[in-house]
Parts: structure tokens; sequence; C-alpha cells
């Protein structure tokens, strides 16, 4: 039975969209939903413009869609689905389910009413029964989603950690930005750089504390552990961070992802490779996977008289390369304190272990499961959010 229709006069709207993130559902509870982000560009405006429709704002939006598993499958037969797969789909207003939220570029990624997923199908993935064209049509949008990156500097990240470089005392500071990343690096009590600057997406935006104080650093730089949004977003949305130098590894990505890059035009220089200098260590995940965007990216590391510490970004331990670990004393946990099979270190030294999420996410981070694995292995557990015995807040990795 349709669900109360709302604005029945909104036209609709075929996109096609590459899978940002699946969200399972709880397997302990067969009525909980799984979600779907895309990041999606109109079909009907791709078709005529190609590559140009990173121009038009109007014609990209993130898509986030919610059912149950059954439903899904019953539907649209998808499969399972993970990073990089394209499917092609149409909204409407016809209210039935499985629902959908618009997250439109040129509203600022603001989410309206929701509305109903009528088709969906894969346009490519193992064992998809292509239609005539898919695969060229995919082709397309790939080469789309790279435009921003041609011509843009690429260097070793070896050439840029002299932005660490300088005299005084390092501090590390894990900021409270709700369901997202970001950490805030100072010298001498001055703040040089970020590793990740995130914000949480619309459906967990009311995790940002009230009102966000946005951290002032003049001439500093943002080291990007990947790219995803909830590690990047804070720095589109706040205007004097996009005039900082970014550094970021060079992964594939979405067409909405490809038009911030565009944005940050020459302050974006892609990285690669394992750097040290002054204390820090930059490396890379050990994934494999083109699509694994969590696997590949960076963490960074900070040791000094005999004490370190290491971001994590979302890389989880299993991918982490075993010098980066070694006789760490504090960290951030991996992806939000996610649900994770990989072994947990044991903790050294001050045993400090920070949690970023923000309270009621729709991830439902952090898993409980992770954060007793790391009390068992002697963690002093932190979190960003709100505690029983601790407001909100910053916490500090470093010193």
């Amino acid at each position: 039975m349709p669900i109360r229709k709302r604005f029945e006069t909104r036209e609709p709207v075929n996109y096609l969209g590459v899978v940002e993130e699946v969200v399972d559902a709880d397997p302990r509870n067969g009525r909980t939903r799984s979600f779907i982000l895309l990041d999606c560009v109109r079909a009907d405006r791709f078709a005529e413009m190609g590559p140009q429709i990173l121009e038009d704002r109007s014609a990209l939006a993130l898509v986030r869609a919610m059912s149950t598993p059954k439903r899904w499958e019953e539907r649209f037969g998808l499969g399972d689905l993970g990073k990089g797969d394209w499917l092609s789909f149409r909204l409407d207003d016809s209210g039935d389910i499985p629902r959908a939220w618009e997250l439109r570029a040129d509203r600022n990624y603001l989410a309206g009413p929701s509305r109903s997923i009528s088709a969906m199908r894969r346009i490519n993935g193992p064992g998809v029964l292509q239609q005539p064209g898919d695969a060229e049509l995919v082709m397309k949008l790939m080469a789309t989603a790279t435009l921003p990156m041609q011509g843009r500097k690429r260097v070793p990240a070896s050439r840029i950690v002299h932005r660490l470089r300088g005299s005084g005392d390092v501090e590390i500071v894990v900021l409270d930005v709700g369901q997202a990343s970001a950490a805030l690096i100072k010298r001498n009590g001055r703040a040089i750089g970020f590793f990740d600057v995130g914000a949480p997406l619309w459906f967990n935006n009311g995790s940002l504390p009230q009102p966000m104080t946005h951290p002032v650093i003049s001439g500093g730089f943002v080291l990007l552990s990947h790219w995803d949004w909830d590690h990047f977003d804070l720095g589109r949305r706040h205007t004097p961070y996009r005039q900082l130098d970014w550094f970021a590894p060079d992964q594939p990505i979405g067409p909405n992802t490809a038009r911030f890059q565009a944005d940050l035009g020459d302050k974006l220089t892609f990285i690669d490779g394992p750097a040290s200098f002054a204390g820090f260590t930059l490396a890379r995940g050990t994934a494999t996977g083109v699509n694994d965007r969590n696997g590949s990216g960076y963490q960074l590391r900070y040791e000094k008289d005999g004490r370190a510490v290491l971001l994590t970004g979302d890389t989880s331990y299993d991918l982490i390369q075993a010098h980066m670990l070694a006789g760490v004393g504090g960290l951030t946990i991996p992806h939000h304190g996610g649900r994770s099979d990989a072994a947990t270190p044991l903790a050294i030294d001050q045993k400090r272990a920070i949690a970023s999420y923000g309270d009621r996410n729709s991830y439902r981070h952090p898993h409980a499961q992770t954060i007793a694995d790391h009390d068992g292995q002697g963690w002093q557990i932190q979190r960003t959010a709100t505690t029983p015995t601790r407001p909100r807040g910053n916490r500090r990795l470093y010193p």
C-alpha cells in the first residue's frame, strides 16, 4: 500500500549513480533497513552534455536510498552491491517504497522530502547482464569523474612532509565534528594543518555541534586520508578551508566529488607513496581493491621520545602496515568504531583510543563489539560524542 504522496507535481528524474557506500541492515534484526549512498548525475543531462555535466550543479546529486535487504532483492534483484558499482534508477512521487532522498549540488546537498524508487538496475559489476550500450556508458561516466584529475599536480608524499616541520611542541587534537572525522595538528599552540576535515552528510547533520566552532588556520594545509565525504566535507562547506593547500591520494571517485576537486583547483595536489620527517610518518593502507578507498587511504603517525600515536582514517588494522602500528600508545579507532573483523592491537604506554562519531547516527556507530575488543586489549577509550560521564567535545590524542 503506497504511503502518503507528497509534492506530486515534481517531475520524475532518471539518475546514473555510482555506489559510495552500502550500510548493511542489522543481521540480528530482519526489520532494520539497509542504506545505499550514490554519487549521481541526471541521465538526461548526461546524454546531452557528456563530461560538461560537471559544470551544471543542478544535474548533480547525492542520493540516499533506504529499504530492507529483502525488498531490495525482490524489487530490483541488485545482488551484492559494493563501492564502485554503477546503477541506473528512476525517482518519482508515486508513494511506493523503497524510499530515497535527493541531496542536490545546487542546493548545497540539503535534502528535500523523500521520493520513491520506481526502477533500479545495475549497469556494471560481476555477473551483471548488461543491456546494449551499458559498458560504453559506464566508461564515459568514469572518464567524466576523472576530468578534474587530468593535469593535476602529482608528487611523492615525501615532497610535502616539510609542511610538518618546525620547532616547538606538537599537539594533535581529534575534533568533535559529529558523525565524521577531522584532526587538528598544532605547533607551539598554533594550528598548522588538518588530517581530514570532514562533516556529516545531511542524514547525520544533526550530530554536528551547535554552534560549530571552526578552528582558525592561516596558510596551512589539509592532508586527506581518503576521498569520503565525511572526511572532507567540512572543508567544502567552510570557505576559508578551501584556500588551504590540499594533499590527497588519487582514488576512484564519483561526479560530485569530482566537482569538489575541480572547485579546489590549484589548491589540490595528489600524493602517493610513504614519507617520514621530523617525527611524522605517512603511509598508505595495503588494500589492493580498486574501489577500496578506506583500505588504500593514508595514515599519519607521530613519534617523539619513545611515544607514538596514529591517526588511522578509515583503514582497518589488518590493512595498516606493521611499522605504522608498532609501539603505538594512542590512536583513533578506525572507521568511527564501526564493525570490524580485524584483530585489535595491544595497548601500550598511555593507551588512549579515540572514537570519532556522533550520537544517534544512521550507521549505528560505534559497534559494541569493536569497543569491547579495544577495552579487552587494554585501551582507555575516549569518545567525541556524549557519554554518561563526559560531555561531547574535542579529544587530545597527543601529547
